[in-house]
This record gives C-alpha cells, sequence and structure tokens, in this order.
C-alpha cells in the first residue's frame, strides 16, 4: 500500500502564503521561503508555527509589503533577459558581418575607429597599416589585428544597436486564472489522505 502521508498544511499558513500566490508565487517558492532568506542562506526554526512563518515571510517582502521576486521569477527574469540579450547579439553581428562583407573599405575604417575607442595599443599599428607581407610573425600579428578589429565591428555595432525591451503586459484574467490553479495545487499537494 502506498503511503501518501503529506503534512496538512495549518490554515494560518494558507492565509499567510495567500499574498505570494497572488503575486505569482508558486507553491514550491513559496516553501522555499519558509526555509530559506532571501539571500539564499537556511534558516532555523518551525516554519509551522504562524509567528516563524510569518517572520520568514516577511523577508521576501519590500517596504510597502508586497512580496518581491520569488527565486524562480528571478531565475525566470534572468534567463529571459539573457536569451533576449543573446538574440539581439546574433541579429547584431549578423547585420555587422553582411555591412562589413557589402563595403571591405568602410568596414575597415570602421574597424579602426573602433579599436582606437577599445584598445587604442592596438590601434597603432593599424593606422600603420601596410601591405601584409613579411616573415610568419608578420603575418600572425596582421592575423591577429584582423580577428581584433572584426570582434572590435560586431562589439561596437551591438552596443550601438541595443535598447532593452519593455517588459511584457499581464492580462488580468491569465493573472486570476493561474492564481486559481497554484492556490487548487498547493491545497491538494497538503491535503491529508
Amino acid at each position: 500500500m502506498k503511503d501518501n502521508s503529506s503534512p496538512k498544511v495549518p490554515a494560518h499558513l494558507l492565509d499567510l502564503a495567500q499574498r505570494f500566490f497572488d503575486a505569482g508565487w508558486s507553491h514550491a517558492d513559496v516553501l522555499h521561503a519558509l526555509n530559506n532568506s532571501p539571500e539564499g542562506a537556511s534558516v532555523w526554526g518551525d516554519p509551522m508555527r504562524w509567528e516563524v512563518a510569518k517572520a520568514r515571510l516577511r523577508l521576501w517582502m519590500d517596504d510597502q509589503m508586497q512580496p518581491i521576486l520569488s527565486r524562480s521569477q528571478q531565475l525566470a527574469r534572468a534567463h529571459s533577459a539573457r536569451m533576449r540579450a543573446q538574440a539581439l547579439a546574433r541579429e547584431a553581428r549578423a547585420e555587422a558581418m553582411q555591412r562589413a562583407a557589402s563595403n571591405p573599405t568602410a568596414a575597415a575604417a570602421r574597424a579602426r575607429e573602433i579599436v582606437a575607442k577599445v584598445l587604442p595599443a592596438a590601434a597603432q599599428p593599424l593606422a600603420k597599416q601596410g601591405p601584409k607581407t613579411g616573415t610568419r610573425e608578420d603575418r600572425e600579428g596582421w592575423r591577429h589585428l584582423d580577428e581584433v578589429a572584426a570582434e572590435a565591428v560586431a562589439a561596437g555595432a551591438i552596443a550601438e544597436t541595443w535598447e532593452p525591451e519593455p517588459e511584457p503586459e499581464v492580462d488580468p484574467r491569465e493573472k486570476a486564472r493561474l492564481r486559481a490553479v497554484r492556490r487548487a495545487r498547493w491545497e491538494r499537494a497538503n491535503r491529508r489522505g
């Protein structure tokens, strides 16, 4: 016979957690908040006691007594920002490469400007650039400068074109539906039976 004895969650804890569910927290986020501080340190005591639970959840609120972002919300926001930045970087790099391929003379001049701003020490040999002839060491030096210039052109194009996107707006009806689903899951997971 399967033992399905999850601990019964006291009603006062559900009432304390309601504000967090309304803010979009999952039941796993609330459990994490009851056992950890916002900095990630473990906390001691019985989180089922009203005073302890209230004090721990208070750590996860701002000055206006509104819940801050939960751990999963913080991770999701960071992941979303990272993915947006990567997509923008790929687009900007592709555009920069296309512009550089269409007009190599202008790309070389742009590369010299950007390298002069970013790496002044590397800009001096570029200003004196002559034909790429000579020993193997000369060719290696020019190859390195060409790589630095290409990276600087791409970085400069990305820096010029990147703008942060506004946060998406959330439909209140969808937010209320998700809140009801989270509450139902929390109650179902903590029902004794």
